[in-house]
């Protein structure tokens, strides 16, 4: 279906799609903002830049820590998987510490000289965000008609 946006591709990154039912549990858009629907799966342009960054290693990490048999992890484990999807997202892409304002702090040991990295309380907020939407879609009840 094209609705209006023969460069739509050519501006969004292609790889990060949405399941439909996502994306209409957030209301209706207005007629000029209407996604573009592609084998079952939606692209919202409602969302800021790095939303479809951090996205995609939130997915990874819900994949990973995917039980049907837990309906929701402790929150030790979605502390976890928080810290674990930040640490992928700034090791892969380091300007969301520059984006989030972080700095590296340098830690003097004894022996040595090491570098400890702080997690960006802004950057991790929003980790932990789309992670409990996203363990909020996949958990939620299934009403069919």
């Amino acid at each position: 279906m094209n609705y209006g946006h023969n460069d739509y591709y050519n501006w969004r990154t292609p790889w990060c799609y949405y399941p439909v039912e996502y994306h209409e549990r957030y209301g209706h858009m207005f007629p000029w903002m209407e996604p573009d629907y592609h084998e079952g799966m939606v692209y919202p342009v409602m969302y800021p830049e790095v939303y479809y960054k951090i996205y995609p290693y939130v997915c990874r990490v819900c994949d990973e820590m995917d039980n049907p048999y837990i309906p929701y992890p402790s929150q030790s484990e979605i502390e976890d998987m928080i810290n674990r999807c930040y640490d992928m997202c700034v090791k892969e892409m380091p300007e969301l510490e520059e984006y989030a304002g972080a700095k590296m702090k340098e830690k003097q040991g004894a022996e040595n000289l090491q570098f400890e990295r702080r997690r960006t309380p802004i950057l991790r907020d929003l980790i932990a965000i789309i992670l409990l939407s996203e363990l909020f879609r996949r958990r939620r009840r299934r009403f069919f008609r």
